[in-house]
């Protein structure tokens, strides 16, 4: 019998040692990661819409939107809406001059295909948006990526959720 509970006893020691480990190590570390997301998404908004100064967190909810940021100086919004793609959420970031028209596009972090998917965070297609009044679009109206329709499709639901929640804010004005 103490043949067949000693090694139980020991991986169960061993276990809760690296359970212990793990813990300690996330407890310390997870403030450091939150705090460098929002450093980066801080910076992502500051290159996308230059002319602001400072952004202030828009509180509502908006159908397929992680995130809306007005900026303080009155320079615009940054939009963030993310939408199902082939592997994984699409997040795109789209920046609205005071009058409504795209100012600029991001998308970063996807787990796309890489080759084919992944296709929809170069700026070639990402360019096709800067400049347009805010309004949804279809696919029809747009270039999608040649054999990565989901997730062109993906990016272009994402963007019009942006678009939409733009739509409310400004019309809540």
């Amino acid at each position: 019998m103490m043949k067949l509970l000693k090694p139980v006893i020991v991986l169960t020691l061993i276990c809760l040692v690296a359970s212990a480990g793990l813990a300690y190590t996330n407890s310390v570390t997870a403030p450091i990661i939150e705090e460098n997301e929002r450093i980066a998404a801080d910076t992502a908004r500051k290159a996308l819409l230059p002319e602001a100064d400072t952004f202030s967190e828009v509180e509502g909810e908006f159908e397929g939107v992680t995130d809306a940021y007005r900026a303080d100086n009155g320079a615009g919004y940054v939009i963030t809406g993310t939408a199902k793609g082939y592997d994984g959420q699409v997040p795109v970031m789209v920046a609205f001059d005071p009058d409504g028209t795209v100012v600029s596009v991001y998308i970063s972090g996807t787990s796309e295909t890489p080759g084919l998917g992944k296709k929809v965070e170069e700026a070639g297609f990402l360019s096709q948006f800067t400049g347009l009044a805010a309004k949804t679009l279809t696919l029809s109206e747009i270039d999608a990526i040649t054999g990565a329709t989901i997730s062109s499709n993906a990016a272009l639901t994402a963007y019009n959720y942006a678009v939409s929640a733009y739509l409310t804010l400004k019309a809540g004005e």
